[in-house]
Parts: structure tokens; C-alpha cells; sequence
């Protein structure tokens, strides 16, 4: 990366922690363009040269969690038995969580929907649902999940558990551990996917 890049990637970033400041305080909704350049003291100029409107912050946050899994999950998801990956994934995603703290997660946990640049939505083509749905499928054929419910229901029902736990430790202020939270809470609902033998 060019120090020219290296500046560019900072001074996005700084707009994305000022936005979600603002977004914290105010909400999505009231939260203004020139009130994001007012808290990062940048011109209308800068922040458009950087975002085509404010809800493209909001796929940038989203962005953030799929390049995580991307790069420190995805490697990680390839043991024989497709119940420990659904493990391994959860884990993934309190990771991901925690390191981006209290404010940031009460922001990601609270916006649905996200919106592609064409304003579609796109939550079932993301990083999140696609790899589970690949888990899970691989595990209904092995024998190892139950195929009672869909491969859709159960990637449903995994992000709705893992994402309302995350919600709940950024609304508490991040108290606990949550990555081991997550393990036990996860650990516990997968016992009731093996199939009935």
C-alpha cells in the first residue's frame, strides 16, 4: 500500500467512526451528510469524494464483517464434522464483534436492511449466509444435521441466535465474553441438529 492509499484508507475510516458516532447518537435516519463533515471537519467535497450518499456507510460497516471471515475465518472452517465448523463460525462472528467494540456493534446489530448500490437486498448473498449455507449442506448430506428443516431455515435460525447474543452484549455495554457466551449458546442449540438416529 502507497502512502498515498495508506492516507486514503485512514481518512475513510476516521468518516466511518464519526458517522457511526453520529449514527449512535442520532440515528440513521436523522443523521445528515453535513452533519458526518461537521464531526469529521471535512468539506462535502471530501466525504462525496469518499461515499456517493450516507447509506453506503452503512455497506461499508456491513463490508467490514465479510472481509473479517474472509481473512481470519473461512480458513478455519474445514473440519470433518460440519456441526464443529457451525461452531468454529459463531465463534468467527464474536470474534468479529468484539474487536469492533460497543458502539460499532450496537450500530451493525440495529440496521436492517443493508442495500447494495442498486438497492437491492442482498443479505442471503453475503459472506455470512453463503458459508453457513455451505456448512450446513454439506453436513445434511454427510448425515451429520438434520434435513427436518431446510438449509435456509437453519442458516435463518444460527444468524438470528448469534446476532441477537452480539446485540445483547453491545446493548449491556460488552460485559462478558462473548466469544465464550457464543460457544456454550451455540455448542447447546447444535445438540438438536444432529438427526435422530
Amino acid at each position: 500500500m502507497t502512502n498515498i492509499e495508506k492516507r486514503q484508507s485512514e481518512k475513510r475510516k476516521m468518516i466511518i467512526d464519526k458517522a457511526t458516532e453520529l449514527m449512535n447518537e442520532v440515528g440513521f435516519e436523522r443523521m445528515t451528510v453535513r452533519m458526518i463533515c461537521e464531526a469529521a471537519n471535512i468539506s462535502a467535497g471530501t466525504f462525496y469524494h469518499y461515499f456517493e450518499n450516507k447509506s453506503e456507510l452503512i455497506i461499508e460497516l456491513f463490508g467490514l464483517i465479510d472481509g473479517y471471515f474472509r481473512e481470519n475465518v473461512l480458513q478455519r472452517l474445514n473440519h470433518e464434522d460440519e456441526i464443529v465448523n457451525i461452531i468454529k463460525f459463531c465463534e468467527g462472528f464474536a470474534e468479529f464483534v468484539t474487536l469492533t467494540g460497543v458502539p460499532r456493534s450496537k450500530l451493525i446489530n440495529s440496521m436492517f436492511p443493508i442495500y447494495s448500490r442498486g438497492g437491492h437486498h442482498e443479505e442471503k448473498g453475503r459472506i455470512l449466509y453463503s458459508e453457513l449455507n455451505k456448512i450446513i449442506s454439506r453436513g445434511q448430506k454427510k448425515g451429520q444435521i438434520t434435513t427436518a428443516y431446510s438449509t435456509d431455515k437453519l442458516v435463518d435460525m444460527i444468524i438470528v441466535i448469534i446476532r441477537g447474543y452480539c446485540f445483547d452484549w453491545a446493548r449491556r455495554e460488552g460485559p462478558y465474553d462473548l466469544v465464550e457466551y457464543t460457544t456454550e449458546l451455540i455448542e447447546l442449540f447444535v445438540k438438536g441438529l444432529k438427526p435422530n438416529k
